[in-house]
């Protein structure tokens, strides 16, 4: 049978314009660099280039199959889905991708409802129009540039996912800041690719954190099953932990399970309040990685230690992680790292330091670094505990200002994209707010309820609750519109959220 008889002429068009891709081109033509370099094996290497194949030609597809008419809505989507029998979910991070890299407009049509007395107003979905932009592929810039542009606009989050997927390992992350090697770059464009900072579909990561196929709105913490208060029964990580514990003795249960092989958490390194990441192999190392750090640590940039053998991987990360994981699940381009995380674990963060921030804040307090034992931020204060017994506080409002202005444009208070959400926000002092978002993040809090290893309530009866955290969400998130607005009107790049 001749390929004539099976290939349509529309179908070569597609096959033709994802070969110029400058994505595949960038691969093909860096294979040898990216085989020295060791990152990934030919067998890796070969699968990831032609899943990234894969997907470039089914982007292009649903480009022309947009481009047969003038306009399109929501049930082009639903009938384009329904043609390639691909979940509407997948239909639409094509679009995304299609969206940002300038080759058609969509614009998100919301109906707005009235609140009732004091009410917030809602909007609700109701319809895209998304225009064709007739133009070639090829004659529109990528905008797959190397994440250089996002260290240099000040809104890189330093969770070192860019780092962790590098074929070439040309970027390094470090305080908070990133560095790119401009010599050894390929412009392959897989860190744009995954960074949270550059385009993150919010509304796809949420159907997909909800398993729905419908576009809702989300409360303020984002997509939940069910919130706890909860604290820890294992002896050894009550005495060390900051809050409640919860976190550490998720991976303890999950290691005793064998539910996992290795999870990715943060410790001190060997200069006092610097954390580093570290790869956790066994419950032992969990004790290593306890207490709050407020000084930025790349963890997700160890990724690419880990594509060697076959895992089972936990991260616990801030909400920048999460999301970049989640985004790069929506992604999948086979980086097998990244395909051997089973459970991601967020922690809430409203904002993180440099190294030299935190130093002034010891400064301000007049502390010296090495005799801090334990920090936490807690009712608008910024507490450090030291080793010789004293408390000491700073008003928040008074070292904001040494925060990283990275920080400013994250909306995320509670790790949104995580299966389960650890923090303090809600709880009583010496307890955690616990909020679990997937069957994933259900299954393993009930382990931990069914193995004795911790006490739980719902968030109901706990104080001061669940308002003081939507609240805390609330504000956070409306302090990001209001830096990102500010970008917008000077004119400097700020992430597509």
């Amino acid at each position: 049978m001749s390929s004539e008889s099976n290939i349509s002429w529309e179908t070569l068009k597609d096959v033709a314009v994802t070969l110029d891709s400058y994505r595949i081109r960038a691969l093909i033509d860096a294979k040898q660099e990216i085989l020295d370099a060791g990152i990934y094996s030919e067998k890796q290497y070969y699968k990831l280039l032609f899943k990234m194949f894969d997907e470039e030609h089914l982007k292009y597809r649903l480009f022309n199959y947009l481009n047969q008419h003038n306009s399109n809505n929501f049930d082009s989507i639903k009938q384009f889905s329904k043609k390639n029998s691909i979940d509407i979910r997948k239909t639409l991070s094509l679009l995304e991708l299609l969206k940002n890299e300038n080759l058609i407009i969509v614009n998100k049509i919301n109906d707005t409802i009235e609140g009732n007395n004091d009410a917030i107003k809602a909007t609700v979905f109701k319809d895209f129009d998304i225009q064709s932009r007739f133009v070639k592929p090829s004659e529109v810039k990528s905008i797959y540039e190397p994440v250089k542009a996002v260290f240099e606009s000040n809104i890189c989050s330093g969770c070192g996912l860019c780092a962790g997927v590098c074929p070439v390992n040309c970027l390094n992350i470090y305080n908070g800041f990133g560095k790119l090697d401009e010599d050894v770059c390929i412009k392959c464009g897989m860190c744009y690719f995954v960074c949270p900072r550059t385009y993150l579909p919010i509304d796809i990561l949420n159907m997909t954190q909800e398993n729905s196929s419908e576009i809702k709105s989300v409360s303020t913490i984002g997509h939940y099953i069910e919130v706890y208060s909860a604290r820890t029964k294992i002896e050894s990580i009550a005495k060390v932990c900051q809050d409640g514990g919860i976190t550490s003795t998720c991976l303890h249960y999950l290691f005793d399970t064998n539910q996992i092989d290795l999870a990715l958490g943060a410790k001190m390194s060997g200069t006092p309040w610097r954390p580093e990441p570290i790869v956790i192999q066994n419950k032992d190392d969990i004790l290593l990685t306890t207490g709050t750090k407020y000084v930025n640590n790349p963890t997700l940039s160890v990724l690419n230690d880990l594509n060697k053998n076959p895992t089972k991987l936990a991260v616990v990360g801030v909400p920048c992680m999460m999301q970049g994981l989640l985004k790069s699940k929506i992604y999948n381009i086979d980086i097998p790292a990244l395909n051997q995380i089973k459970f991601r674990i967020g922690i809430f963060c409203m904002e993180s330091f440099s190294y030299e921030s935190f130093l002034k804040i010891c400064e301000v307090l007049k502390v010296n670094v090495k005799d801090v034992r334990k920090t936490d931020i807690n009712k608008g204060k910024f507490f450090i505990y030291t080793n010789s017994g004293d408390e000491l506080t700073v008003p928040i409002k008074e070292i904001t200002h040494l925060a990283r202005e990275d920080c400013d444009i994250c909306f995320d208070l509670t790790s949104e994209a995580a299966d389960i959400s650890i923090g303090s926000i809600g709880s009583p002092s010496g307890w955690n707010t616990v909020i679990i978002r997937t069957q994933i993040g259900k299954d393993l809090y009930s382990g931990l309820i069914e193995n004795d290893l911790i006490e739980s309530k719902k968030i109901k009866d706990a104080k001061p609750g669940l308002p003081l955290l939507e609240k805390t969400a609330k504000s956070k998130r409306n302090k990001c519109t209001k830096h990102i607005d500010k970008k917008k009107n000077e004119k400097i790049r700020y992430p597509q959220y």
